[in-house]
């Protein structure tokens, strides 16, 4: 086994090496900057490993090919000569701004280079890439991060198979680096003073939020690079008005998608404005089809799994069996709120405040003074891009989101401010943004870089004992280990370090049979609605359906815990053979046959006049009456009953109204049991539960203390996380 240093920079140098031939070879017959070349390397190299953990190949070996066939383009293929501006000399105080953008950098790299300790990373970013590397290729489930796109995460794979999670972290960090160059050539194609560029370097580069997630495993900086990777040779295409320039820009402005969703805002904005350099339909049409063909492996690959190209997002356009539209809508509102902060206060929350996980320093509200810009078609072309990157920010208001638009738009601040000007803003930025300064003023739980890990990043204090010490996550993801077998299926209710962990960990929210789990655990455990039977009786005649139909509209959702039917005073028993459908949510309605009244079928959005629930039969029954148990009449539905008598017609099929249902409420029933069969049918082995307060903390106080009534039994704990197994 490798040193742990020297594994590090092999997965992360071999990565981006790859990355590097690969662009090469691409653009062996155009000029390009070394950045643009890594970048469009790093396409190739994304989409090899996407189709290499499709065939189960994703191991270190398959990487170790793709290395060689890179060494050998790099080899083998001629570069074309980059014409150079001519050198300016250095002045004074160009060598201050070197030494503190140098000073951010060092800070960057050694955070970077330490264990992964950030939430999102260690969660699904790695921990993505380690089940990867683990099983040789995508698992076989289906939830919310296993679908998103992952152009990044492909890259991580092959970096984590020999550095493991630093030289993850590395790639990243390499490709924001990569982004300063990138200012200063957009600068000089856009007309602009080196000055002016510096201004919108520093601004990106310094800003706390841009620093955290280029040192860590957040594909967020990486989204920037690609986006002005992209705008850079639509910039070289208009200047020299080669369309060969036009499909690699497409391919980058398309991998913005395949690294975030949101990021399809750029291959739209860059597809905007070909037409507004070209006024012509052809090459925007070319810049769509390398978007195109970069956006398609996920956009296929979600198609043929769920039926949504677009999954785990619009569920409520491509309704599929994995996602609940009603989740979707719930996450939805949360990324788009204000929360408590005041419209007119955003912009200061975004400059220092940290309401909006990430600030950007003080040049954010210097913005407006690069409208002055606007008199100028690169000021205009910069703020046209801007607004458009800033779109996804209004369904998503992490600062994070605004990270495209903010580099943009520092273009334009720098093209409007005369020298003097510049440079103050320069210091201003470095000087406001440096982490010791921020300490300062808030508090330790900001979102942004708060210490100099260097003991960790060289490994002079291991990494175990650094990770115990910084992540709370760590140590339960260390729990789950020691206390499960290897082929544990875990059902959490918790967000969990699957970067550090060898286990098949499944997160409640974040599938369709996670939320109907983790419903039925607040009906056992939590739910204080009373549960009614609706009921209704008719002279005994053979049926071969039954109907209950919801006739009015309604801002809530309807369930049917439980289905029973009745021949005189005799229960009809559910049989597998009988075929139950339902609009909408036609793929649960077995819940409501299960003999579980603590899993339900839900509409899983508000009721829409004539949604309904049905029961085919396997061979006409001879009934009398049902009962409809649910929740909803305290929500005044008034649902209607047919049934399908036997020996019609087949082709003019007639339901008869079978009377009014009529509710009657009942007692509590202990559900715990239930739900907790219901867990170990779905082929879970263990629970993780949090206890204390908000999130799913109340499930977890119901359970500890009264294990045995739920049909667990305690195993593990962590802080406030208890590990419980399903007996």
């Amino acid at each position: 086994m490798l040193p742990p240093l020297v594994g590090i920079a092999c997965g992360a140098l071999g990565t981006l090496l790859i990355a590097y031939g690969f662009g090469v070879a691409l653009l062996r017959k155009l000029p390009a900057p070394p950045e643009i070349a890594l970048a469009l390397g790093a396409v190739a190299e994304s989409f090899l490993i996407f189709f290499l953990l499709l065939a189960k190949l994703g191991h270190w070996y398959a990487f170790a090919a793709l290395a060689a066939a890179a060494g050998a383009c790099w080899k083998i293929c001629p570069r074309v000569p980059l014409a150079e501006a001519a050198k300016r000399p250095l002045g004074k105080g160009w060598i201050a701004a070197a030494a503190a953008l140098g000073a951010y950098g060092i800070w960057y790299f050694i955070n970077a280079l330490a264990p992964e300790v950030r939430a999102d990373g260690i969660s699904y970013h790695l921990g993505l890439p380690y089940e990867y590397v683990r099983l040789g290729g995508f698992p076989s489930r289906i939830t919310f991060y296993d679908m998103v796109p992952q152009g990044m995460e492909m890259l991580y794979t092959a970096a984590f198979s020999v550095g493991r999670h630093s030289a993850a972290k590395l790639v990243e960090f390499a490709f924001f680096l990569a982004t300063l160059p990138l200012f200063f050539r957009m600068g000089r194609r856009l007309q602009m003073s080196d000055l002016a560029s510096l201004v919108a370097a520093a601004f990106y580069f310094c800003a706390p939020v841009a620093g955290v997630t280029g040192a860590s495993s957040y594909n967020d900086a990486a989204g920037v690079f690609f986006a002005l990777a992209a705008f850079y040779l639509l910039l070289v295409w208009r200047d020299t008005g080669e369309s060969r320039y036009l499909l690699p820009a497409g391919a980058l402005a398309g991998f913005c998608f395949a690294i975030k969703s949101p990021g399809a805002m750029v291959a739209v904005a860059a597809v905007l404005l070909v037409l507004w350099f070209a006024r012509a339909i052809r090459p925007a049409a070319v810049v769509a089809l390398g978007a195109a063909l970069v956006m398609a492996p996920w956009l296929v690959r979600n198609a043929l799994l769920t039926g949504n190209p677009l999954a785990p997002l619009l569920n409520s356009v491509f309704p599929n069996p994995y996602f609940h539209a009603a989740t979707e809508r719930e996450l939805g509102a949360v990324l788009r709120s204000f929360g408590d902060v005041a419209p007119w206060r955003v912009p200061w929350q975004l400059a220092f405040g940290d309401k909006f996980q990430g600030t950007f320093g003080p040049l954010l509200l210097a913005l407006p003074l690069g409208l002055v810009a606007l008199r100028r078609r690169a000021g205009r072309w910069c703020w046209t891009a801007a607004a458009l990157l800033a779109v996804p920010w209004f369904w998503n208001t992490g600062a994070r989101f605004l990270m495209p638009s903010v580099a943009v738009a520092g273009l334009a601040l720098g093209m409007a401010l005369p020298g003097p000007a510049a440079w103050a803003a320069v210091i201003l930025q470095a000087a406001l943004s440096w982490p010791q300064v921020i300490g300062l003023r808030d508090t330790p739980y900001t979102f942004r870089l708060h210490e100099f890990p260097l003991a960790a990043a060289l490994r002079r204090e291991p990494e175990t004992a650094y990770l115990s010490r910084t992540s709370g996550e760590f140590q339960v993801a260390q729990m789950i280990e020691a206390k499960t077998p290897p082929d544990a299926k875990i059902l959490a209710l918790v967000t969990v370090a699957n970067a550090y962990l060898a286990r098949d960990v499944r997160v409640a929210w974040q599938s369709a049979e996670g939320d109907v789990l983790l419903d039925a655990l607040r009906l056992a455990g939590v739910n204080t609605e009373p549960m009614f039977a609706w009921k209704t009786n008719w002279p005994i005649d053979v049926y071969t359906s039954l109907r209950i139909v919801l006739p009015q509209s309604s801002k809530f959702e309807c369930d049917i815990d439980e289905l029973r039917i009745y021949s005189g005073d005799d229960l009809v028993y559910t049989s597998p053979h009988w075929t139950a459908r339902a609009w909408p949510n036609a793929w649960e309605t077995p819940l409501a046959l299960d003999g579980y009244l603590a899993t339900r079928w839900r509409t899983w959005q508000p009721v829409r006049a004539g949604n309904y629930f049905e029961v085919a039969f396997d061979r006409p029954q001879r009934i009398s009456s049902l009962a409809v148990y649910s929740h909803a009449p305290a929500l005044g539905f008034h649902p209607e009953v047919y049934g399908m008598p036997a020996g019609q017609n087949a082709d003019k099929p007639t339901w008869h109204d079978l009377g009014p249902l009529l509710s009657q409420r009942l007692p509590p029933e202990d559900l715990r049991l239930q739900a907790t069969r219901a867990i170990r049918r779905a082929g879970y082995g263990y629970l993780l539960a949090p206890t204390g307060a908000g999130g799913a903390a109340p499930i977890g106080n119901a359970i500890l203390g009264e294990e045995g009534l739920w049909g667990l039994a305690q195993v593990g704990r962590a802080g406030p996380y208890y590990l419980f197994r399903v007996k």
